[in-house]
């Protein structure tokens, strides 16, 4: 999505006639929709590289007006990457530590989602994050920043809430929200789920592809 709009308002030569977005697709099968953890603390979940552009730096912040309003969760947040160190200070001085966890890099994605009562995801920047597909494939309530393909893949109010970048007030209220309403978490979580089935597979992926071909004037063997 980045990229078509970099490429309409280019000044090169080269500036595309048509663009065309093949979203992401995935496994929908791998990644199975588990009931909602009921035990012990809420979970949050935020699965991304530990880069400037994913801004777990506003997730903290929001963990610390969560904290101070008095909810009991915790935050595990997924990757690797160079802003390991500073997030974890941060963390640190805030007084979150116990809250707060990094869990560095992780094969075994499907089973923290699933442990997960829903996930987080705070970009400045996106294409089709695979975290917010991966959520709902397996049956989980995503907030998430208004950036990129988010918009097509969460339908506010009904897979999950979608904010503004600029929004920390209203990102800290959404996902106090979920925190507070297990019902809500659930349904919205189901909502995902058949959205994924629907939309996120690996034949729609195909189809899409092709049909992106077939526009620029290729043909089937076949035709």
């Amino acid at each position: 999505y980045a990229a078509v709009e970099a490429a309409q308002h280019s000044k090169s030569v080269f500036v595309p006639r048509n663009c065309l977005v093949v979203r992401n697709g995935l496994d929908v099968e791998h990644f199975r929709s588990l009931p909602l953890p009921v035990n012990g603390k809420v979970q949050v979940v935020g699965i991304g590289s530990l880069f400037p552009v994913k801004r777990w730096d506003r997730l903290t912040l929001a963990a610390l007006a969560l904290k101070q309003r008095g909810l009991d969760f915790n935050i595990r947040i997924v990757g690797d990457g160079p802003l390991q160190a500073s997030l974890e200070q941060q963390a640190q001085v805030l007084g979150l530590a116990k809250c707060v966890e990094f869990v560095g890099h992780a094969d075994d994605v499907p089973r923290l989602i699933g442990e997960a009562t829903f996930l987080v995801h705070t970009s400045d920047k996106e294409g089709c994050p695979n975290a917010v597909m991966e959520a709902m494939a397996c049956g989980r309530a995503v907030v998430a920043t208004k950036v990129g393909a988010v918009p097509l893949l969460v339908e506010d109010g009904t897979t999950g809430f979608v904010v503004r970048c600029d929004d920390d007030a209203l990102l800290m209220e959404r996902i106090a929200t979920l925190i507070c309403d297990h019902d809500l978490c659930s349904a919205m979580g189901k909502a995902g789920r058949v959205k994924a089935e629907v939309e996120f597979g690996l034949e729609r992926l195909v189809s899409d592809t092709f049909a992106a071909y077939r526009s620029a004037g290729w043909q089937d063997a076949q035709s």
